[in-house]
């Protein structure tokens, strides 16, 4: 599976979902600041352990994660839902799309995987 074009959330309305979700858990330990929840060093392979997709969901999950790290990519989630260029477009013709905080796990867990550093997904909230 490919992104073939990033797209908006209205254009991305015509489409097929592909994958979504509603998220806010990575690297988030309540009651902590954010400086400590990002001490948890979540990666990849925890955020499809723990996001609950299926492995039918893999393939597009693991094509955004390529295009945002071909594209440098380091999207928030409002950008995710009003950028004009916000929603992965797939080669089969669906779409990707999330709420605010599954939008901050996802490329959270994406770049904490690229850099090796420990990112929260509020660090892609807003």
């Amino acid at each position: 599976m490919k992104v073939k074009e990033w797209i908006s959330y209205k254009k991305a309305k015509k489409y097929k979902e592909s994958v979504s979700g509603f998220g806010g858990f990575f690297n988030f330990q309540p009651g902590k600041t954010n400086e400590e929840d990002q001490e948890t060093g979540m990666r990849w392979r925890d955020y499809l352990n723990m996001a609950g997709y299926n492995e039918e969901a893999y393939p597009y999950l693991n094509a955004i994660k390529k295009s945002v790290i071909e594209n440098d990519l380091k999207l928030t989630g409002e950008q995710h839902q009003y950028s004009e260029d916000g929603v992965p477009l797939f080669e089969d013709d669906t779409v990707a799309s999330f709420s605010w905080r599954a939008w901050g796990d996802l490329m959270a867990a994406i770049w904490s995987e690229e850099e090796d550093k420990d990112y929260c997904y509020m660090d892609f909230y807003i």
